[in-house]
């Protein structure tokens, strides 16, 4: 168990990581990492785990990307990040230390402490230094989360430098973070980057044919037909694609009223101006 809480457990800890079949610099970069925390308990001028460093000549690459996580591990992710940064580091935990920067607000609130806001951009540094593969679905949903509550339009860029095969659970990621009260009301920004912004932002991105289509089935079949204004959000693409003899056809969709206006008599009034051309299935803006 760790930390150790005996001279005795310390005593066992250490021996097992000096007889463990690891290389030297990977036993050396442990000891750093338990004196860095036994460092506090020494009120000397240089730190225990520097002055180990120092007589082992411990690499500084290795030194600086272990107090990286010795500082996330202490949940001080402005310093974490820093280090986990420096140049000439090889990314090793990426999308372990991703997930953590992702949900290290959930573990500040756990233990009652409030998490600086400049904090919020340290993900996004992260990302951008050492592009983490996101391998994990974990890791690589979290990340998704975070840039649609940052940024719609880039997170739809984002989603297209993925591989092919996670490009729609991504899409259908971004509509329910726009739409879904769970998703919206939860985000801490929510109020800055309103979902109202959000949801025009969805509406106006260009999809491609197949996109579209796989959106709609999603919105009208899939999980996302339970989100608050779906079908609102088909009417409006619809309308913003110029698929105006869908909006005619289209006999579901209400609404509420608002300033003394819904989808009927929007639809009402695209039916008048179509005229005859209303039937012609191909007609579109």
């Amino acid at each position: 168990m760790y930390p150790p809480k005996t001279p005795q457990q310390l005593q066992d800890l250490h021996q097992r990581i000096i007889s463990s079949n690891t290389t030297l610099h990977n036993k050396h970069c442990l000891v750093f990492y338990l004196l860095k925390d036994l460092s506090a308990q020494h009120h000397e001028a240089t730190e225990l785990s520097e002055a180990f460093a120092k007589d082992v000549h411990l690499e500084k690459r290795f030194w600086t990307f272990v107090e990286g996580l010795w500082f996330l591990d202490h949940l001080q992710f402005s310093t974490a990040v820093g280090h986990l940064t420096y140049p000439g580091i090889i990314p090793t935990f990426p999308d372990e230390i991703m997930y953590t920067l992702l949900t290290g607000n959930d573990k500040l609130s756990s233990l009652g402490m409030a998490r600086d806001p400049k904090d919020d951009i340290l993900a996004l540094a992260y990302y951008n230094c050492v592009r983490p593969p996101l391998d994990d679905q974990k890791t690589r949903d979290e990340f998704a989360k975070y840039l649609a509550g940052r940024n719609v339009t880039e997170m739809y860029q984002w989603i297209h430098s993925r591989p092919e095969y996670e490009q729609k659970p991504l899409l259908e990621l971004l509509v329910e973070q726009t739409l879904d009260h769970n998703a919206w009301s939860q985000d801490p920004g929510h109020e800055v980057y309103t979902r109202d912004a959000k949801a025009f932002e969805l509406v106006s991105l260009p999809f491609t044919k197949e996109e579209e289509e796989h959106i709609e089935k999603f919105l009208t079949e899939g999980r996302g037909r339970t989100f608050q204004s779906a079908q609102d959000l088909i009417m409006m693409r619809r309308i913003a694609t110029g698929k105006l003899t869908d909006v005619a056809a289209d006999i579901g969709t209400r609404g509420r009223r608002i300033d003394g206006v819904n989808w009927e008599s929007l639809k009402d009034g695209v039916k008048r101006g179509l005229g005859p051309r209303k039937d012609e299935q191909s007609f579109a803006i």
